[in-house]
C-alpha cells in the first residue's frame, strides 16, 4: 500500500495550504474535543476557544481591516479540514463564513461604511450567526417573514430564525427582514448585538447529527436594530442581486467543504478498519483483498472529482472576473450533487469499517449521523432540481418553488 503521505496529498492536491490560518496542532485537538461535543451536543467552550485564539472568526476580512484576508479558497480548505475533524462544530461556524462573506461582498462592490463591521469582527473576534433560516421560506434567502417598521433611526423587527447555528454564544446575529413599507429596495440585512432588547435564544435542537452544532430558535419581539447596523439592501424575490448571488457562492462552496471533509474523515476510519482486520480463513487483512480495494476505490472515485470542482468554483468567486449571478446555477448544482454524493460515501465507508458504524459511539457512527444533514441545507434538492431545468429549458426560474397546490389536498 502507499504511505499516508501519498494518499492525503493526492486528497488535498486541489486545496491551498492553510497552515498559516489554523494549525495542524489544533484541527488535531479539535478532533479530540468532537465525540465529547456530540455527546453532550452542545459544543465544549475550548472548541471556540481554540478558533478564537488562532483568528479564524476574523479569517475572511480582508487584511486592511485587521483580518486574515482568507480567500473563499482558502476558507474552504480550512472547513474541509475542520469537517473531519468535527463535523458539527464545522458546519457551526460555516454560518458564521457565509455571514461574513456576504458583508465582505456587499463592501467589495459599495465601498461604504460597512468596513467598520468588518473591522471590528476582525479585531473582536466577534462570532456572527446567520440568522436567515425561517419557517415558511423553504430555504429562500431573498425573502423573510421577518418585519421591519421604520421608527427615527431605528428599525423595529419582529420575527422567528431558525434553525439558527450558535444562536446562544453568538456575539452578534446577521439576519434579513423585509420593511412594512415596501418599495423596490425592501429586505434588508443587518447586523444586530446578540442579547439585545426583544432578541430571544431558545434551545430547541436536538437531532440525531449535527449535535454540537446549537443551532437553536431566536425570537425577534419588537427588537430595535440602529439604521447603521443595515449595511445591505435589495428587492425581495429578485434574482439580480449580486451580493446575494456571492453571498450563495461563499454558502454553497464552503458547505460543500465542510461535507468532503465529513467524507474524508469517513475514509480515514475505513483505511484503518480495512488494514485491521483480518479474515482468518484468507489470512490476509481486507486491506490485501480486491473486493475490498475496488468498494473503497468507487467512494475515492466519487469524492475527487468533487473535490476539484469545488475548489474550482471557489476560485472563480476569488478571480471576480465573472459575475456571481451567472454561477448560481453551478453553485446550486455543486451543492446538491456533494449532498448526495457526500451521503452516498459516508454509507459506503460505514459499510467497510462494518458493525463499528452501528455502534451507539465512535467515530464512524457519528459520521454517518452527522453526514444526513446535508440533504437538509437549503436550497433543498426540490426546490434546486426545479430550478436547474427551468434554467436549462430558457425558462423563468427563482429560488422558491413554482407549483400550484393540488385543490382537496389535506
Amino acid at each position: 500500500m502507499n504511505d499516508d503521505y501519498d494518499y492525503r496529498r493526492g486528497f488535498d492536491a486541489p486545496w491551498p495550504d492553510t497552515e498559516h490560518l489554523l494549525p495542524e496542532r489544533v484541527t488535531a485537538q479539535l478532533a479530540a474535543l468532537a465525540e465529547e461535543n456530540d455527546a453532550s451536543g452542545r459544543l465544549a467552550d475550548r472548541s471556540i476557544e481554540l478558533l478564537r485564539e488562532n483568528g479564524y472568526f476574523g479569517a475572511p476580512v480582508p487584511k486592511d481591516f485587521e483580518g486574515g484576508g482568507a480567500s473563499v479558497t482558502e476558507c474552504c480548505a480550512l472547513q474541509r479540514r475542520i469537517g473531519a475533524a468535527d463535523p458539527a462544530l464545522a458546519i457551526a461556524v460555516n454560518m458564521h463564513l457565509f455571514s461574513v462573506g456576504v458583508v465582505v461582498e456587499h463592501w467589495r462592490r459599495e465601498r461604504d461604511e460597512s468596513w467598520l463591521l468588518l473591522e471590528a469582527i476582525a479585531s473582536q473576534n466577534r462570532i456572527v450567526a446567520s440568522a436567515f433560516a425561517e419557517p415558511g421560506l423553504n430555504g429562500s434567502l431573498t425573502r423573510s417573514n421577518t418585519t421591519a417598521r421604520r421608527v427615527g433611526d431605528n428599525w423595529i423587527t419582529n420575527g422567528v430564525k431558525v434553525p439558527c447555528s450558535l444562536a446562544e454564544r453568538s456575539d452578534l446575529l446577521c439576519l434579513q427582514m423585509v420593511d412594512e413599507a415596501g418599495g423596490p429596495e425592501s429586505l434588508l440585512v443587518a447586523l444586530v448585538v446578540n442579547g439585545s432588547p426583544g432578541v430571544d435564544v431558545e434551545r430547541t435542537w436536538n437531532t440525531l447529527g449535527m449535535r454540537a452544532s446549537e443551532s437553536d430558535t431566536v425570537r425577534f419581539t419588537d427588537c430595535e436594530i440602529p439604521d447603521d447596523m443595515v449595511f445591505h439592501r435589495s428587492e425581495p424575490g429578485s434574482l439580480g442581486d449580486e451580493v446575494f448571488a456571492a453571498g450563495l457562492g461563499w454558502f454553497c462552496a464552503t458547505a460543500t467543504a465542510c461535507y468532503l471533509g465529513v467524507v474524508a474523515g469517513a475514509v480515514d476510519q475505513a483505511r484503518t478498519a480495512l488494514a485491521r482486520s483480518r479474515i482468518s480463513h484468507l489470512d490476509a487483512a481486507r486491506a490485501e483483498l480486491p473486493s475490498f480495494q475496488s468498494a473503497l476505490g468507487d467512494i475515492v472515485s466519487s469524492v475527487l472529482p468533487l473535490e476539484a470542482a469545488t475548489a474550482g468554483l471557489a476560485r472563480q468567486l476569488d478571480e471576480h472576473r465573472t459575475d456571481p449571478r451567472s454561477l448560481v446555477p453551478a453553485m446550486l448544482a455543486l451543492k446538491d450533487q456533494a449532498a448526495q454524493t457526500a451521503v452516498r460515501a459516508v454509507e459506503q465507508a460505514a459499510e467497510l469499517v462494518g458493525v463499528a458504524s452501528y455502534s451507539a459511539t465512535g467515530p464512524a457512527s457519528r459520521l454517518v449521523r452527522d453526514v444526513q444533514a446535508a440533504r437538509f441545507h437549503p436550497p433543498t434538492r426540490f426546490a434546486t432540481r426545479q430550478l436547474l431545468g427551468r434554467w436549462a429549458l430558457g425558462l423563468p426560474w427563482s429560488f422558491e418553488l413554482a407549483e400550484r397546490p393540488t385543490e382537496g389536498a389535506s
